[in-house]
């Protein structure tokens, strides 16, 4: 596969004077879907979905959490503050009706979203997304790296912090990748490691680095945030809800999955049992078709 151009971000001013970034990938003129990367991710991890939303004629909306990449951070934000941002973000672009989709620690922001907006959201796809919080407690079978930070978070949140801040120091010193790489793949399924060098996967690799452009404290916040009381009401979500989970997943585990969908209004799960955290990307073409299916009556003609 040919190396692309790289991907051009594109920002607005938010009310409060923050700059938000996004991406564009799949069809520019198709239907619209509000992709939230997880954590810590970039807008660009929404590259490796470019050909499958194009070929799908799927509008790929790409956005960078506060704090990352291109977006101001929010200081103190909670997870209910995120519908605002997208609220504006989808005026700019003048989207009536869209669905929108998250990843991993994107997964609560898709949640947050379709339940500030109504009918506004058509379908929530949550791609090996997130769970709720444990109260302190961390799930099972995490990777040694996921097992770290929620003891940290437990003990003291500042060693969460370290932790990304060890990950950001990483990324920007050559002679530390060995090291990093090592920490990464220690425990990762071999399901996500063959992902993870197929050619369409590849642009999503800058993800995490461009997510710690702004330092690594955004990341950081975010995970204790995840992890803190959502003060959502899931209830109240009016949109269908489709759920993404690979049985082998490491850094959600299943049974976290399982504990969120029972906890959601009108879901249909679609468990992959040979999967793991990149179960989204494995099934992107069967994601597309069902968001399509939703999407579809609101296209023009």
């Amino acid at each position: 596969m040919t190396q692309g151009p790289a991907p051009q971000v594109q920002s607005m001013t938010l009310r409060d004077g923050r700059v938000l970034g996004w991406y564009e990938f799949g069809d520019g003129e198709g239907v619209p879907c509000i992709y939230i990367p997880g954590t810590p991710e970039s807008g660009l991890a929404g590259g490796c979905y470019d050909e499958s939303a194009r070929a799908a004629g799927i509008r790929w909306i790409s956005v960078d959490k506060p704090g990352y990449g291109h977006s101001d951070p929010l200081p103190g934000r909670r997870l209910t503050d995120w519908p605002a941002d997208v609220s504006q973000l989808a005026e700019r672009l003048a989207l009536t009706r869209f669905a929108v989709a998250g990843e991993s620690g994107g997964g609560p922001h898709a949640l947050a979203t379709a339940a500030a907006f109504g009918d506004r959201v058509v379908l929530v796809a949550l791609l090996a997304s997130a769970g709720m919080p444990l109260g302190g407690r961390a799930p099972r079978g995490l990777t040694p790296l996921n097992a770290l930070l929620h003891r940290c978070a437990r003990v003291d949140p500042r060693l969460v912090r370290a932790v990304f801040a060890g990950m950001a120091f990483a990324m920007r010193h050559e002679a530390s990748v060995p090291w990093l790489v090592g920490l990464l793949g220690r425990g990762v399924p071999e399901a996500d490691l063959r992902a993870m060098t197929e050619p369409a996967y590849e642009v999503r690799l800058a993800a995490a680095p461009d997510a710690f452009a702004q330092g690594s404290r955004w990341a950081a916040e975010e995970f204790l945030m995840l992890g803190s009381s959502w003060h959502l009401d899931l209830s109240t979500i009016a949109a269908p809800i489709h759920q993404w989970h690979g049985a082998r997943d490491r850094h959600v585990p299943l049974t976290v999955a399982r504990d969120l969908g029972r906890q959601l209004p009108h879901v249909t799960a679609h468990i992959d049992d040979a999967a793991a955290h990149t179960v989204g990307f494995e099934h992107r073409d069967a994601v597309m078709a069902v968001l399509l299916a939703a999407l579809r009556p609101e296209q023009p003609g």
